[in-house]
Parts: structure tokens; sequence; C-alpha cells
């Protein structure tokens, strides 16, 4: 049987390991960098299990339709055009073996209609068929980053806004133009999205990553999103379990689980927090137990928290040896319009 003075060391040297452990709150993922640089700017992620990759694709600014395809490593795997001059592609979607692309974007705001790119074939180094449908906003212009296409084939689209808006339109079938449907108000700056079922999907914004229940358009939950320079981009991973997070101005996604909490957030911003200009504070403060906030580094502990947490330990488990030294030798122990997506 151990010695009173044995436990005692012992548990001197696990509060000491302890405080070295890693924190609870698990840091950002792992990264997939990206071997080509030039794909940085890409404002559009997609998982494709069956080629085991991932699609992306950069703003076209009227250029001629490509996207690109890289390896889990970030190597690339081969590229595929399409002849259309899309406006402004901020999104994409893999469903069912196609490939589809959202030429959605919108600096102005001023889009009353959108083109939705199916690319029907995704053989490298090929230019490939495809179906295009032009989408028409019932209630006028608007701007989105948010393209998500369900197991159903529905598109659907989520406008920038504070409120956001939900529009999709039910499996278009050949090229043509359909009037997208208005559906629900939409969490505020939603910058991407994917279908993870047929009925919840994942959005992000620029600080957030959320899940929603589509029968009823509620949010089921939502955890801080990893620091990006300007988060627009969210697919699954290649296996469905996780998520993928990009960033325009990046060469390189962030891996990360799905969320599971509802943690206290600060509102989504409108604008990217690369933009932004911060003010500087001559007296940093840690958020307080009343706000919520996620700290700046993810929500994770600060290394000043983790710190007083291992002096504390040791602290204790010294004050206990030096009173079992004082005792004598004797002592003994002690609302929803359809059916999902």
């Amino acid at each position: 049987m151990a010695r009173p003075r044995q436990l005692l060391v012992g548990a001197l040297t696990g509060a000491v390991f302890l405080g070295m452990a890693s924190p609870a709150i698990a840091a950002p993922g792992d990264t997939i960098t990206f071997s080509d640089s030039r794909l940085a700017d890409s404002g559009g992620l997609a998982a494709d299990p069956d080629r085991s990759v991932y699609w992306l694709v950069n703003p076209t600014d009227g250029g001629t339709g490509s996207v690109a395809a890289i390896h889990p490593d970030g190597s690339p795997a081969g590229t595929v055009s399409f002849d259309a001059s899309p406006s402004r592609v901020e999104s994409l979607s893999y469903v069912n073996g196609r490939l589809y692309v959202g030429d959605i974007g919108a600096a102005r705001g001023d889009r009353s209609a959108i083109s939705v790119y199916r690319l029907e074939a995704l053989d490298y180094g090929t230019s490939a068929p495809f179906t295009q449908w032009t989408l028409d906003y019932p209630d006028g212009p608007h701007d989105a980053l948010a393209m998500m296409v369900s197991p159903r084939g529905n598109v659907w689209i989520v406008t920038k806004g504070d409120p956001g808006g939900f529009y999709y339109a039910p499996a278009p079938a050949d090229s043509g133009e359909y009037e997208l449907i208005w559906e629900s108000e939409a969490p505020s700056w939603v910058t991407d999205g994917v279908f993870i079922d047929p009925t919840t999907v994942v959005l992000r914004t620029y600080n957030s990553v959320l899940r929603l229940d589509m029968t009823l358009y509620t949010v089921t939950a939502q955890e801080a999103a990893p620091e990006q320079p300007q988060g627009e981009s969210v697919t699954t991973s290649l296996d469905g379990a996780g998520l993928l997070l990009g960033s325009r101005n990046e060469p390189l996604l962030i891996k990360a689980e799905m969320p599971t909490t509802m943690q206290p957030l600060d509102p989504a911003p409108s604008i990217p927090p690369a933009s932004a200009t911060p003010t500087p504070s001559p007296t940093p403060t840690a958020p307080t137990a009343e706000s919520g906030s996620p700290a700046s580094n993810g929500g994770q502990p600060s290394s000043a928290i983790t710190a007083l947490g291992i002096a504390a330990l040791i602290s204790a488990a010294a004050a206990a040896l030096v009173y079992w030294r004082a005792q004598p030798s004797s002592r003994g122990p002690a609302r929803r319009r359809h059916s999902g997506g």
C-alpha cells in the first residue's frame, strides 16, 4: 500500500501534468494548405467523396468558367472548365455525382436574377457539358454568398442581410428561367452553407458556424468559427463526419467539428474581420461570465488563465504536503411550408 508521503508526491506530480495537459476546449483542427496559392481567393468549396477531392472556385468577374479540385493533402488534382461567362461565382455544391456552381454574388446587392450551372461531367482537363438555370428573385435585387443543393436536388439561396432570406427553386430540370420562392428569414450575414442530411444544414458567417433544422428554419446549435481573414466557404469533410472551413485571401482550409452546443455569440459582422479597423484597448479585459463572448483565440482559455490554474493546483498540493508533515505520525486517513430540403 502506498505511504501517505508517496500519495501526496503522486498528487503533486499529477497536478503538474494535469495543468500542462491540453485545455478541455480543443484548438481549431488541422489545416489543408493549397500547393497552388492561386486558389487562395476561392469563395466556393465542395466535398466530392466519389473522387476523394475538394472542389474550389475563384470569382470569375466575366471570365471563362472553371473549377479546380485538390487532394486532401492540398495538392492539385485537376481542373474542369465549362463554356460560360459567370459574373460572380461565390458557392459550390456537390450532389449525386454532379457539381453545382453558384453565380450568385453582387457586391452592390443589385442582382435581381442569378445563374446556377450544374456540371454534368467532371473529367479533369476537359470542358464539361452543363445545365444552366436563371433564377429570379420574387422581391427585387439581392446579394448572396451562399448556395446549397439538397439531396433532393432543390437549389437554395441564402441572401446577405440583417436578416437574410431563404429562397429556393424546386429541383429544376432543363435549362431555363425559374422564379425563386421565398421561404423564411435566415440568420444575418451568412457567407456559405451545406446540407448535411435532407432536413439539416450548416451555415457559416464570418464569426460563427450554425446548425439549422430546415423543417422549422430554427437554429439548433451555434458555435464560434475559427478566426479567418474572410471566412466565406464551408463543406463537409469527405467522410461526412466533420466540416471544412475556407477563407478568401488565405491558401488553406481549417477542419472543424459539427456544431452541437448553443454557445452565446456576438452578432455576425456584415464585413470580414480583415476589413474592420480594430480599436486598440489600453487595458485588455477578459470576457465576463455574463457576457459569454468567445475569446479571440476561438474560445480557448488564455495562457494566463491556464498558468493560474497550474499554479493553483501546485499550491493546493504543496499545502496538503505541509499539512501532512505537521500532523502526528499516528494520523489516520482522513414553422414549415414543405417537408425538408
